[in-house]
């Protein structure tokens, strides 16, 4: 099982290692790490500046607003963006071959690096919904909308690795309630090395009653136990706790300022976003029983940080609550 951080080269994670890739590598070894997970921001930054080696997973970029421009849907294009240029500046382009450019530049980074798989989010939401949770559309319309997706970009691509489907926590998106869930996504994937990321953080987001770790571990396992058979599909974890019921309950009547443009609802959603999905370390050593259930090949250590000993700290929690599992991963090598 290789043990994974995720990474990005948005310039905040940069500052972090100093823009230096050293440092990023001795944080792996400090801490016993096999890898980052990758998410690239942007096709500009000058990605053969990272150690290969270090790359071990890669995120594909999550285009939320997927349905329309794959649709070319332009009434509701223009109801969503105001204008062509909010449109282009968002996609970079204005049909969905700017997608598919998009996700064929990213494969190819994961091919450059030998990433042994990439994740996708199947997924489309709105911003008029971020508060509610109550989209119009259903979630086979959704996974069909991504299977679709995938299908025609992985035509075009040299990427031969593994795809991984990862769960959100929307209705109306694949959220991992039902095991038939996985069933659907494989299924209609052409592309023969597919599989699921489990995200347990997005899994807790699910359920607004949860007030402990305690009772979000139990929920959790009751979740992935329930898949069943399916469970052996889970090729990849993102290891990651998040606990923010009351916040969403707090926010479900909640809108946008009427006066508010595309760029500056996206900066509200992102950040209420960012709130719900917290990305905190599990410090509970009862989480170790995920790993009694599911026996993936990568686990990624997924959290949110603004400075390197938040990250450290973060770090340093969850493995001393994965202690057991790690003992036991070391006795089989």
């Amino acid at each position: 099982m290789n043990i994974l951080l995720n990474i990005s080269t948005h310039h905040a994670d940069l500052e972090i290692i100093n823009q230096n890739w050293d440092t990023a590598q001795d944080l792996l070894s400090n801490f016993e790490f096999d890898g980052f997970e990758l998410y690239p921001v942007g096709m500009d930054y000058p990605y053969k500046s990272i150690p290969t080696d270090l790359v071990k997973g890669l995120h594909l970029r999550f285009f939320i607003i997927l349905d329309p421009i794959w649709r070319n849907d332009k009434v509701k294009l223009n109801s969503i963006f105001g204008s062509q240029d909010n449109l282009e500046k968002f996609y970079g382009g204005s049909d969905k071959e700017a997608i598919i450019a998009y996700y064929q530049q990213q494969l190819e980074l994961a091919a450059m690096f030998q990433a042994p798989y990439v994740v996708f989010h199947p997924v489309h939401y709105e911003l008029e919904y971020v508060y509610n949770w109550n989209p119009p559309w259903d979630i086979k319309a959704t996974m069909d909308l991504s299977v679709d997706v995938i299908n025609t970009v992985m035509e075009r691509s040299p990427y031969k690795n593994w795809v991984l489907y990862e769960n959100l926590w929307w209705p109306g998106n694949f959220r991992l309630d039902e095991a038939w869930e996985i069933d659907y996504l494989l299924s209609r994937t052409k592309h023969p090395k597919t599989g699921i990321v489990l995200d347990t953080g997005h899994i807790l987001n699910k359920n607004q009653a949860l007030l402990s770790e305690q009772e979000g571990i139990g929920y959790l396992l009751n979740q992935v136990e329930a898949l069943g058979d399916q469970r052996k599909h889970i090729k990849a974890v993102h290891l990651t706790k998040s606990l923010s019921g009351k916040y969403v309950q707090d926010t479900k009547k909640h809108t946008f300022a009427s006066n508010l443009d595309f760029w500056e609802k996206l900066t509200v959603a992102a950040r209420h976003v960012r709130r719900i999905d917290q990305h905190n370390a599990f410090e509970d050593q009862a989480i170790s029983g995920l790993f009694d259930l599911i026996h993936p090949e990568h686990v990624v250590f997924e959290f949110a940080y603004r400075s390197l000993e938040e990250w450290q700290h973060k770090i340093r929690s969850q493995k001393q609550a994965m202690a057991s599992v790690f003992k036991q991963e070391e006795a089989l090598r």
